[in-house]
């Protein structure tokens, strides 16, 4: 009798380590999944911040264009002073 409780004791104690390693598995897939969609959101946020901002680098070349014509000019009209 002692043997078949030490048997049902052993287990009763496996069973719970399978249940609480597999709701520690869901938990930490269930996390990886939010993580996941978190990251797409991230990332559709840093995309879209991206397609938002781009002009301002062209405004940053188009700045760069008008100094460089505005000090040709200014070299032409030296030139032209002297």
């Amino acid at each position: 009798m002692a043997v078949q409780i030490g048997w049902i004791v052993g287990w009763s104690v496996g069973a719970l380590v399978v249940v609480i390693a597999a709701v520690l598995l869901l938990m930490i897939i269930g996390l990886g999944l939010r993580i996941v969609g978190q990251a797409k959101d991230i990332t559709r946020s840093l995309d879209s911040a991206r397609e938002r901002t781009s002009p301002m680098f062209e405004l940053s070349r188009t700045n760069l264009a008008v100094d460089r014509a505005a000090r040709g000019l200014a070299r032409t009209r030296e030139e032209q002073e002297r």
